[in-house]
C-alpha cells in the first residue's frame, strides 16, 4: 500500500467530503414552489433532478468500494462545523462533488494528506480536480493505494493583510476588486520593490492550477499545473490615452510577493469564487505569496499541456486574427 509518510498508510483513514445538491437545499428549504418547477424541468431546472441522482449514485458507489475494502472512513458534508479537526486526522481525503467541493477541502488542508477529486455528477460538473467519476473510481482508488498513481504538488497562495495571515490558502486564484460589480478598483501594486498606480475593473492572482480558468479567460497566460510560478492580471484597465501600465500581467516566481495597497472605500478580496470573501478597506496592505504548504492531489500532471499547446500554437500562426479576418470577407 502506497505511502505518504511511513506513519500514514494512505487508506488507514479516509474522510469522504460530499456537497450538498441543489435539489437538497430546495428539499431543506421546504421551498415546494421550486420543487414542482424542478419536477417540471421548467427553463434553467432541466438538469436538477437527474444531477442530484448521478451524486447519490456517484456516494452509493464510494461509500461500497470503501466497505468491500474494510477501509476505516467517514462521510461528512462539506459545510460541516468540525471539517477542520476531521481533515487533520484523515491521511486521504475524497471529495464527491465539482471543483468547489475540492477548493473547500483544500482550504484548510495543511499538513502533506492528498486529495482524491470525483466527479460526482458529470452532466452539470465539469470537474477540472477530479480524476475520476462513479464509473471509474474502483480503477482510480486501486492505483492511488497501489503507488501506481502519485499525487501531484500543486501550489497554493498564501495571503495577510496587514501583516495579519489570513486563513484560507488560494488553490485556483484570488480576485482583489471593489465590492461592486461596476465599482472601480483603485489600488497601488508593488512588484520587485516598483510601485504602479492602477485604476481598472480588479486584480486576478492565480495559481498555475487556476490558470486554465478564470485567468486564462482573462488572457492570462496558461501555466503548467506543477509550476512554481504564479500569474497576475488587471483586468479592463482604465487607461488614458498614451499610458501603459508596467505591471498590467506578469508571471512571479515562488519567493516573490506581490503587495497591493487598497484606495477603494468598499474594496473586497475574494478567494477561489465568492463564497470566502475579505474586507479590503482602504489603506490595508495585501502580500500575497507562494504558500509553504504545496496541496498533493492526484490529479493529471499533463492536464494544462492542451491548453498551453493552443495558445503557443495561436501566438505563433495568428490564427485567430486569420479566422476573424477570413470571416469579414466570407
Amino acid at each position: 500500500m502506497a505511502n505518504i509518510s511511513s506513519e500514514k498508510p494512505l487508506l488507514k483513514r479516509v474522510l469522504v467530503i460530499v456537497k450538498e445538491t441543489y435539489l437538497e437545499l430546495v428539499q431543506a428549504a421546504n421551498d415546494q414552489h421550486q420543487l414542482d418547477e424542478i419536477a417540471k424541468k421548467s427553463p434553467g431546472l432541466e438538469s436538477v433532478a437527474e444531477s442530484h441522482a448521478q451524486h447519490v449514485a456517484t456516494l452509493t458507489q464510494v461509500t461500497a468500494v470503501l466497505t468491500a475494502l474494510a477501509v476505516d472512513f467517514e462521510v461528512v458534508n462539506r459545510r460541516h462545523p468540525s471539517l477542520h479537526a476531521k481533515l487533520a486526522q484523515a491521511t486521504l481525503v475524497i471529495t464527491l462533488g465539482g471543483d468547489g467541493t475540492f477548493l473547500t477541502a483544500s482550504h484548510d488542508i495543511v499538513d502533506e494528506t492528498p486529495v482524491l477529486g470525483v466527479n460526482s455528477a458529470p452532466i452539470t460538473s465539469f470537474g477540472h480536480f477530479c480524476v475520476c467519476d462513479r464509473s471509474s473510481f474502483a480503477a482510480t482508488l486501486a492505483k492511488v493505494a497501489s503507488g501506481a498513481f502519485q499525487p501531484v504538488k500543486l501550489l497554493r497562495l498564501a495571503l495577510s493583510i496587514d501583516g495579519k495571515a489570513i486563513p484560507e490558502l488560494v488553490l485556483n486564484e484570488v480576485l482583489i476588486a471593489h465590492e461592486q460589480p461596476a465599482g472601480t478598483s483603485r489600488y497601488h501594486i508593488t512588484v520587485a520593490g516598483k510601485t504602479e498606480v492602477h485604476k481598472c475593473s480588479g486584480l486576478l492572482v492565480s495559481t498555475p492550477s487556476g490558470s486554465t480558468g478564470f485567468l486564462r479567460s482573462e488572457g492570462g497566460p496558461v501555466l503548467a499545473i506543477d509550476a512554481q510560478q504564479f500569474a497576475y492580471v488587471e483586468r479592463a484597465p482604465f487607461l488614458r490615452l498614451g499610458e501603459v501600465h508596467q505591471f498590467s500581467r506578469g508571471i512571479a516566481a515562488r519567493g516573490q510577493k506581490l503587495q497591493i495597497v487598497s484606495q477603494m472605500q468598499g474594496g473586497r478580496i475574494y478567494i477561489d469564487g465568492d463564497h470566502t470573501q475579505h474586507d479590503f478597506p482602504r489603506g490595508a496592505v495585501l502580500t500575497i505569496e507562494a504558500a509553504q504548504a504545496d496541496l498533493n492531489a492526484f490529479v493529471d500532471r499533463d492536464c494544462h499541456r492542451p491548453y498551453i499547446d493552443l495558445d503557443q500554437t495561436t501566438k505563433l500562426s495568428g490564427t485567430g486574427f486569420k479566422a476573424w479576418l477570413k470571416g469579414l470577407f466570407n
